[in-house]
């Protein structure tokens, strides 16, 4: 029996060499074709056994090297490193469900999500100093590409959820141009172009050669060996002495809220902390639902109703906000100064509060009203100037 699995497991190793040669010949690429392989030792058995147990739609060649370079970030994330490892481990827990979730959909590797790690610690704030955004770190001209909306008011490289989507798909797609998930998660990096006009006009034989080389920037030679450091560590986490990871994610349900309303008066109306509907909410970059139309909102799980029952018991007002579209009214709380403890839901009944309707938006201020305000303004600062000249005159006279 152990005999047939092994001829079977060689014959698929070949299957997948001869895949490559005529990716390579259609790529018209200039690197050499990896070496044939002879045998399968037991170790690799052992890993195709575990393989064949995953669902058919995974891609099943995960590299699992480790070297010096892979031993040295090991030490550098559980030594040097620890406490910022610490908190990403803690940080990125509530995210790593949904992650997984989305990556097999596209059949994604699930070991490619501790990328996240890599590239922003999961913070959907972050913004590196080429401009990259998000989890994920997009560009911004990437992640148009792959349907991530970016305006004046919405980001959506900072959502973790559409972000997430858009680099599974991205990823699969550096996998379909290369063949091998080295390469791609290098790309994933560098940018698949570039290291496609390296590959070519460079001759080795297989990634770990390239990555000695020297032909790679140094932040994408060190890329891949510190996403594997990382994925050992997640995956033995008590070898190197931190607590299991035990992802529990961050529930949450969808609301149809209008535009033009500030993440403070649902924040209030749900008592939630403002800090968890804005991570849930982060892809908000003025931290208005944008005005015009309705909004998904992304609320605690079982917030929902109690943000519907409380939002007419608040006092609320509206501010004008003016952007390159126009000017649009913006629900926002009464007393902003005040902090969410000091708010008090007060019955609508003993106060005159501001109604948020579903059916009725914000209204767009049209470019003659906005002229006709000035026009009344600058005719009151007028008068006021001419009692202000007069008052001083008669002042002098004195």
């Amino acid at each position: 029996m152990k005999g047939k699995n092994y001829k079977s497991k060689r014959f698929k190793v070949v299957i997948r060499w001869f895949s490559t040669i005529v990716l390579m010949v259609f790529l018209g690429l200039s690197w050499n074709l990896p070496a044939f392989p002879q045998n399968i030792n037991p170790q690799e058995e052992e890993v195709y056994e575990v393989l064949e147990e995953l669902p058919p739609k995974v891609i099943k060649n995960l590299p699992q090297d480790i070297n010096d370079q892979v031993a040295y970030f090991i030490k550098y994330f559980t030594k040097d490193k620890r406490e910022v490892t610490e908190r990403w481990l803690k940080r990125c827990s509530p995210y790593l469900p949904y992650f997984k979730t989305i990556f097999r959909e596209y059949g994604v590797p699930e070991d490619l999500v501790y990328l996240a790690f890599i590239e922003s610690g999961c913070n959907p704030f972050a913004i590196s100093r080429a401009g990259a955004v998000g989890i994920w770190q997009f560009m911004e001209k990437t992640g148009r590409f792959y349907g991530l909306k970016i305006d004046y008011w919405v980001d959506e490289r900072k959502d973790f959820i559409k972000s997430t989507h858009a680099a599974a798909r991205y990823l699969k797609r550096l996998y379909d141009i290369f063949g091998d998930w080295r390469p791609a998660v290098a790309s994933y990096n560098l940018g698949e172009g570039r290291l496609l006009r390296i590959l070519r006009a460079k001759n080795f034989i297989d990634y770990w050669q390239l990555l000695n080389s020297g032909s790679l920037p140094l932040e994408t030679a060190a890329y891949l060996p510190q996403w594997m450091a990382i994925t050992f560590i997640i995956k033995n986490p008590q070898k190197y002495g931190f607590q299991p990871l035990e992802p529990k994610a961050l529930e949450y349900e969808e609301m149809e809220v209008n535009g033009g309303v500030d993440l403070k008066v649902f924040a209030v109306a749900g008592q939630i902390t403002y800090d968890l509907l804005l991570m849930m909410n982060a892809e908000l970059r003025r931290q208005i639902t944008p005005p015009g139309k309705p909004y998904l909102l992304k609320v605690p799980q079982d917030k929902k109703k109690e943000i519907q029952a409380n939002l007419n018991r608040l006092k609320l007002k509206l501010i004008e906000k003016t952007t390159t579209d126009g000017t649009f009214y913006i629900v926002t709380l009464a007393n902003s100064e005040l902090s969410e403890k000091d708010l008090i839901l007060e019955n609508s009944t003993q106060n005159q509060s501001l109604s948020i309707t579903r059916n009725k938006q914000p209204r767009k201020v049209s470019k003659k009203s906005k002229q006709i305000k000035s026009s009344k303004e600058n005719s009151n600062k007028k008068k006021k100037a001419k009692s202000t000249s007069q008052h001083t005159k008669k002042s002098k006279k004195r």
